[in-house]
Order: C-alpha cells, then sequence, then structure tokens
C-alpha cells in the first residue's frame, strides 16, 4: 500500500501540496453549466485512481492574480471514504486540480 493508499485509509486525501492536477469528467446542460461527476489522479505507485463525486456542495468563480477558476465543493467518494473537496476549473488553461 502507497502512501496516498495508506492516507485515503485514515481519511486524509492530500498530505503535502495542494494543487494536484486531475482528469476530470464533467456534465454540461443546455446553458453551458458544469457539473464535475468523476476525476481521476496519479497515486504514488503511477497506479490511476478513479474518485466519483457524490454531491457538488457549491459553486462559484474566482479571480486571484487575474487568474479566473471555477470552484466546485464536492463530495467524493472512494470506496467506503467520503471526502469534501475543493476543486478548481481554470477557464484559461482548462485544467482541473484539487485546490
Amino acid at each position: 500500500m502507497t502512501g496516498i493508499e495508506e492516507n485515503m485509509q485514515a481519511g486524509i486525501l492530500i498530505d503535502g501540496p495542494i494543487n494536484i492536477p486531475v482528469q476530470m469528467m464533467t456534465l454540461m446542460d443546455r446553458d453551458g453549466r458544469m457539473t464535475p461527476q468523476w476525476f481521476r489522479m496519479e497515486m504514488e505507485n503511477h497506479a490511476i485512481r478513479m474518485c466519483r463525486i457524490t454531491q457538488v456542495v457549491s459553486r462559484d468563480e474566482k479571480r486571484s492574480v487575474g487568474v479566473r477558476e471555477k470552484q466546485f465543493v464536492c463530495k467524493i467518494s472512494m470506496g467506503e471514504i467520503c471526502k469534501t473537496l475543493d476543486m478548481r476549473y481554470n477557464i484559461e488553461t482548462q485544467r482541473w486540480r484539487i485546490f
């Protein structure tokens, strides 16, 4: 079991830097509103782990130092572990990350 997997078993998703890039699957409605569904992230042993988003708690748009981002506070499920994460989508680079 890798360090990240051990932390997940202990209920800790992130231990260390908080700017983790992820691959995200989202749905768009007719009005262009984005709703994240699940994401994949690479573990320390280079295995890919999928995490399902069970609920979008809130959504907002942030502007920090000229960078426009869409912020989503999401509840996720990874096996038996449930966590709340701050997910951000950078509008200019079109990349997702865990903030």
